[in-house]
């Protein structure tokens, strides 16, 4: 029996006709209406309309409401934000913080790597066994590269295996990791540094790195399933049967493409990099590494130390480390006015001294501050009075343009004029006129061809003047 989801056969049949042939769709892309006056009002219209038949304003069946009654095609994030600017929709943004995730995959193959460890459990005669896996995976590539089974995580391991790694693909250019103690331990750092390899911020405060490694332990432990065996040799044999077995599936593993992917990890790796390929992917790094460095950043870590030391709160390291990580995420205006909230409400309650406290009040004002800046761009950009301003504005500049027809008609003036001072003045509006009218024309041989044509309809005028 064919395995299908509900959900796909629903999508077959709206794109398919009753003889499997497929329905064409029109497609309305880059084809949506201009927002003008006309449709902003119509859109408030229909919204009061709703509101006041007591119905909730719910954005894409109002969306497609607008298409289907009024023939007015604006996507659905346009529509809310002429909502939100004439007040009849209250701006929510969502804006995760802290912003961690970046794009780390390099394009070139042993360019990145990724180093993580995870658990692994053997079971001999009953008896649990826990061991930690330590394994190096290419980024790009998605090649096991090299691992080892230790008790714990430590930076030895981590050091053995990148070790082993180099002697089996050539020393890499960068590493992604968590941050974990054993791989940001100051021995870690300097092996790294030694080796010209760069560890790059994957998030600073996710612990799973990039999710190279993740997934990597993810499909092994698929794979392997439970180890159960029944001897009467203890942790040594469990040990030796564990390397086995991940020896087995990391050469299984690399001959295997991934979805999406014409080459093996296996042949990947191997393909021959150029020296100037290197040093461009090098580039890239340190300029990644430095683009997460904020301006204020210091600022920001300044603050939640004068926070600390100012009110005396009992901090432990890993609490400092995640307050300066969230920290910096934040707005200097927002920490600003959260510092205010915070000593008014501890002088109401001193229980209230905690920095869980401060950083429920730096959230909340932060997406206060969020929302006011949405707001003030949908009704700088959509307010119904202000595009009615606009528009009127640009009716007059039109009905201000100088036109070659304007330009003939004063020209026929002047040479019917008796008065020579009117005839002046006449003179002089006519040459700004026709500098106005050289502003339009990118060749004034056009312009000139244009003023020719125009008088040559002239009938009133004789052939002298």
């Amino acid at each position: 029996m064919l395995a299908v989801k509900i959900s796909t056969l629903s999508e077959w049949n709206q794109i398919f006709d009753e003889r499997m042939n497929p329905v064409i769709l029109p497609d309305g892309r880059g084809k949506a209406t201009k927002v003008t006056a006309g449709i902003v009002r119509g859109i408030v219209e229909a919204a009061r309309e709703l509101k006041g038949k007591g119905r909730r304003l719910r954005i894409k069946s109002f969306t497609k409401e607008l298409q289907t009654e009024q023939k007015i095609v604006l996507s659905a994030k346009k529509v809310t934000e002429i909502l939100i600017a004439n007040g009849l929709y209250k701006a929510i943004t969502r804006k995760r913080r802290p912003r961690f995730y970046q794009r780390l995959r390099q394009s070139i193959p042993n360019g990145l790597i990724s180093a993580d460890g995870s658990e692994f459990t053997v079971w001999i005669d009953g008896v649990q066994y826990k061991f930690n896996l330590e394994l190096c995976v290419d980024v790009e590539s998605f090649y096991h590269g090299a691992f080892s089974v230790s008790d714990t995580e430590t930076t030895e391991e981590l050091i053995k295996v990148i070790e082993e790694y180099k002697e089996l693909c050539g020393p890499p250019l960068g590493l992604v990791c968590d941050c974990g103690s054993g791989n940001l331990s100051d021995r870690a750092m300097d092996y790294l540094k030694r080796n010209d390899i760069e560890i790059l911020p994957a998030g600073p405060g996710n612990p799973k790195g990039n999710g190279t490694s993740e997934g990597a332990f993810s499909e092994m432990k698929k794979v392997i399933g439970v180890i159960n065996l029944k001897t009467s040799s203890p942790r040594e044999l469990a040990k030796v049967i564990l390397e086995k077995i991940v020896s087995i599936y990391i050469i299984m593993r690399n001959r295997l493409a991934r979805i999406g992917d014409k080459k093996s990890p296996q042949e990947t790796i191997k393909t021959p990099m150029s020296e100037e390929q290197r040093r461009h992917e090098k580039a890239r790094q340190k300029n990644l590494k430095k683009k997460q460095e904020d301006q204020s950043r210091q600022a920001k870590l300044d603050r939640i130390d004068w926070i600390i030391n100012y009110h005396g709160l009992l901090v432990d390291k890993e609490t400092l480390n995640r307050a300066q990580k969230a920290i910096v995420t934040y707005d200097l205006e927002a920490i600003a006015k959260s510092e205010e909230a915070f000593i008014t409400a501890i002088r109401r309650n001193q229980e209230r001294c905690n920095l869980a406290y401060f950083f429920g009040i730096l959230r909340r004002i932060q997406q206060e501050i969020d929302d006011s800046k949405y707001e003030k761009y949908c009704r700088e950009h959509y307010n119904y009075q202000q595009i009615l301003e606009r528009e009127n504005e640009i009716q007059k500049a039109e009905q201000n343009v100088t036109t070659v027809e304007d330009v003939v008609a004063m020209l026929g003036s002047v040479v019917n004029c008796g008065f020579r001072e009117i005839k002046e003045v006449a003179i002089k509006r006519t040459k700004r006129m026709i500098g106005n009218l050289k502003k339009q024309y990118r060749y004034e041989g056009v312009l000139k061809r244009k003023i020719v044509d125009s008088l040559r309809k002239l009938t009133e005028l004789n052939i002298t003047q």
